[in-house]
């Protein structure tokens, strides 16, 4: 009886230890098959395509959790999946030699990204101030956006902002950088907002045209948002330099609000810049006054101080009739921004549960010596 229960004991040990020795990939239809693309449905299954963690987790700190929603029940009651990537073929329909387009991206990311992208409001139920000047230039979303980000990079991240890494410095600090048989325009501090600004403003705090503002959003029901492209709003990002802040005020069944913030790159990228009297005339642009909860990487209001110094100087040493002095310096940044260690989570270090296993079995028979004596 003892032998029989010493064999169960080691049968139990090594499955439990070999279920851990290699790491197996949800069913995506043979394309995780060893000799194919593993590695990257691997890395696929932690993607926030796939999982949609990084709308989940915002929604849990911002107005979903100020409501007291539960986000696992709106994410199902919803069908929220129904636009994160649970096959291969979600963007690469066809298989081998499929081409991803604007309007495979388009299929989930038509409220904001690819709709101000093309010029359009959200949904594209009417046309917006303009179109992004990469789309004018015959640009789309894979242009920019590399595939580690599509599919993942075998980490898991609880924020959209820590695992996109695209930066404007990729294409306009890279000298004789080609895209698309286009030779891409670079930076260069001989223009004098770009020297003035430097290291103080991100490229898209003048280079965005416009910016959205969602309105009356009822989570509860999804129903009443409204989408404004008249309000620009600066704030500080993460990285400390002064960037777009997306507002969005959302509302529950009692008409109660919550309005949060959060940098945000518009996807309504124009050569022209913004003139100084767009933001040193107008306080709004600084946000004066504005409250609400910030969410994405961090970042913070534009203190009152600093907008009053900003205001002062500009009334001050030009006078509101000033003739403005205009950018018009493709999109770029100055420098490359520090990089932040986003929230991860580590993979296991491989050979762990290989030790396990020997380690259990080595114990077994250790327990099997003892009791044959």
């Amino acid at each position: 009886m003892k032998k029989r229960v010493l064999i169960l004991v080691v049968v139990s040990l090594v499955l439990v230890s070999l279920t851990g020795l290699t790491t197996v990939a949800e069913d995506f239809g043979g394309c995780e098959n060893e000799d194919c693309h593993a590695d990257i449905a691997n890395n696929f299954t932690t993607s926030l395509h796939y999982t949609g963690t990084g709308m989940k987790s915002e929604y849990e700190v911002g107005a979903a959790g100020h409501f007291g929603i539960n986000m696992d029940e709106y994410y199902s009651e919803w069908n929220c999946s129904n636009c994160h990537a649970t096959t291969c073929e979600k963007c690469h329909e066809g298989g081998h030699g499929a081409q991803i387009t604007i309007d495979t991206c388009d299929q989930c990311h038509f409220k904001k990204q690819t709709a101000t992208f093309i010029g359009d409001m959200p949904l594209h139920k009417s046309k917006g101030p303009h179109a992004d000047i990469h789309y004018e230039k015959g640009l789309t979303c894979i242009d920019c956006h590399t595939a580690d980000e599509m599919h993942g990079d075998g980490l898991t991240y609880d924020k959209m902002a820590d695992a996109v890494t695209t930066t404007c410095e990729d294409c306009h600090i890279s000298p004789a950088k080609i895209v698309k048989d286009m030779e891409v325009k670079q930076y260069s501090t001989d223009i004098s907002a770009h020297k003035t600004h430097e290291n103080k403003l991100d490229c898209t705090a003048c280079h965005s045209g416009w910016m959205l503002t969602c309105e009356n959003c009822h989570l509860d029901t999804r129903k009443g948002t409204t989408f404004d492209s008249t309000q620009y709003y600066l704030g500080v990002g993460a990285d400390g330099k002064i960037t777009p802040f997306l507002k969005m005020t959302a509302m529950n069944e009692s008409n109660a609000t919550h309005t949060g913030w959060a940098e945000w790159f518009p996807h309504t990228i124009t050569s022209d810049a913004k003139d100084c009297a767009f933001c040193h005339e107008n306080k709004e642009v600084f946000c004066e006054g504005c409250e609400g909860q910030i969410m994405g990487k961090g970042g913070s209001f534009i203190p009152q101080e600093k907008i009053d110094k900003i205001f002062w100087t500009a009334t001050a040493t030009e006078g509101p009739t000033a003739t403005p002095t205009t950018a018009t310096a493709t999109p770029t940044t100055t420098e490359t921004p520090t990089t932040e260690t986003p929230t991860t989570t580590e993979e296991p270090t491989p050979g762990f549960e290989a030790i396990f296993a020997i380690s259990g079995l080595l114990a077994v028979a250790y327990l099997v010596r003892r009791y044959n004596r």
